[in-house]
């Protein structure tokens, strides 16, 4: 998708950016933001991503779920404020074929100079509840995490009710790097990713257990995401998460947004050289 000034009248997203270019410029962030995790596939009007870059959210990892999408986060990657992850979620996993698996291991293989990262990957259990529908999952979940261990790359993990197993499998595959994104864990879980030398990412929402958890955890540990827009309407919700971590680490806004945005470019590796798009 090229970015430009498409309007959509009547549509949701046509009414959100109408909102959102309506705001004053004093209302602008003063420092730069980082969105670890999102969709920008699904944004169908573009000037909502193009007021989010504007807004100081310079940073954004889009992440694949299946062919489809994964091809077109490729097209939207510029190599300069917006990254593609590629992968097969574990919902999309269950209705992937063995054909269908390979297809996408070979385009990450191709796509490697272009992308940054392996993702969205994983397991969900509340999606599979059979043993043969898990057991899939956990296959596809192997092949990714071999395929990112020969390239090189981070992992960006969905885990839903299936953590346990998440962390067994990154444990014995141990990528370059991984994160997990819309953290769900508890306490004991998150001291275990950070053992494994893991980051975990936070959505725009708050909830007590995951709040528990992110108090438990290094600040150098911890990304912000918008996993827009699925979660957060557009990655300007990222802010919220910032602010979230900010108040449960008793540290200012700005702190907060430089030390996450930070880790962010730093786990993506955003700033190495070479990127040919």
């Amino acid at each position: 998708m090229t970015l430009g000034t498409k309007t959509v009248e009547g549509s949701r997203d046509g009414a959100l950016r109408t909102k959102m270019l309506e705001r004053d410029s004093e209302t602008l962030l003063k420092v730069e933001l980082a969105d670890a995790h999102c969709h920008l596939d699904l944004i169908h009007d573009s000037a909502l991503i193009e007021d989010a870059i504007a807004y100081g959210v310079n940073t954004m990892i889009t992440n694949g779920v299946d062919t489809a999408s994964n091809i077109r986060s490729v097209g939207l990657a510029d190599g300069k404020h917006i990254f593609a992850a590629l992968g097969i979620d574990p919902e999309h996993a269950m209705l992937a074929s063995e054909d269908e698996l390979n297809f996408n291991v070979g385009m990450i293989r191709s796509s490697a100079s272009k992308i940054m990262a392996i993702g969205e990957i994983g397991l969900d259990y509340r999606e599979a509840q059979s043993d043969s529908e898990k057991d899939w999952q956990k296959r596809v979940f192997e092949t990714f995490l071999g395929v990112a261990e020969e390239l090189h790359l981070p992992v960006s993990v969905h885990s839903r009710d299936a953590l346990d197993d998440v962390i067994k499998m990154v444990s014995a595959h141990n990528p370059e790097r991984t994160h997990i994104h819309f953290f769900e864990g508890d306490v004991k879980q998150v001291k275990e990713i950070e053992a494994l030398g893991c980051m975990i990412s936070v959505p725009p929402f708050e909830s007590g257990k995951r709040s528990r958890a992110i108090k438990e955890i290094g600040l150098e540990r911890i990304m912000a995401e918008s996993d827009s827009p699925v979660a957060g309407a557009t990655p300007r919700d990222v802010e919220k998460a910032v602010r979230n971590v900010a108040s449960l680490k008793g540290i200012s806004f700005e702190r907060a947004a430089e030390a996450l945005t930070r880790n962010t470019k730093s786990f993506f590796n955003i700033n190495r050289i070479g990127l040919r798009f």
